[in-house]
């Protein structure tokens, strides 16, 4: 009956290894899926960021208001 009970504490003891692991690993995947989906995210917000100054920058400089005027005109 000892040995029965051994076998028993065991058994039990490695489902809940195998469990808490796959619990484990969920919860570090999703963690993992933020933070990534994070950094993506600021990645993506910098470079708009860097192409809306580059288009005010442009769009300052490009010479003559007259000549902005008209090469504008087509846009609208």
């Amino acid at each position: 009956m000892a040995e029965f009970l051994i076998w028993m504490v065991a058994t039990l003891g490695a489902v809940g290894g195998v469990v808490l692991g796959r619990v484990w690993g969920r919860v570090e995947g999703i963690r993992a899926g933020k933070r990534e989906s994070e950094r993506d995210a600021a990645e993506d917000k910098n470079k708009r960021v860097e192409r809306g100054r580059d288009a005010v920058r442009d769009g300052r400089a490009a010479g003559a208001p007259a000549d902005r005027l008209r090469r504008n005109d087509g846009r609208w």
